[in-house]
């Protein structure tokens, strides 16, 4: 269990830091700015990842059928606390530019496709115990 998830973590760190540090690169080569921290942008989703990950692990030996619609509703959760938190950012007087709105998509679809690659992975490998256990 926790031999899986560490090692999906760490690989998931590796990616997230490989496309914050292009990212930023990408930004500085453009000479463009952003008017939020692209790290705490970062650290949000990364913390919000782990929780994830971490609650899906666990459910799944509780409830192993439930992993799926635990996995949906905490997106929705995720989303509604990325608003809450960053609302003085997506919703300032002046509006995003392209890049800014850019650099908050990457990194929210990036640990969205993680998370969801861990759940199907850990949702195939308990229906396949459940399958060899019959």
């Amino acid at each position: 269990m926790f031999k899986r998830l560490i090692i999906f973590t760490l690989f998931s760190v590796a990616i997230a830091i490989i496309v914050l540090f292009t990212q930023k690169w990408y930004i500085d080569s453009v000479n463009g700015t952003l008017s939020y921290s692209i790290n705490s942008i970062y650290l949000f989703h990364f913390i919000a990842f782990i929780t994830i990950v971490f609650s899906i692990e666990l459910l799944s030996k509780r409830l192993p059928d439930q992993v799926g619609y635990f996995y949906l509703a905490s997106v929705f959760v995720k989303i509604g606390l990325f608003v809450l938190v960053f609302k003085d950012t997506l919703f300032s007087d002046s509006p995003l530019s392209f890049l800014e709105r850019l650099s908050i998509i990457i990194p929210f679809f990036m640990f969205l496709v993680m998370e969801a690659i861990y759940s199907g992975r850990l949702m195939n490998a308990v229906d396949n115990e459940s399958k060899s256990g019959s």
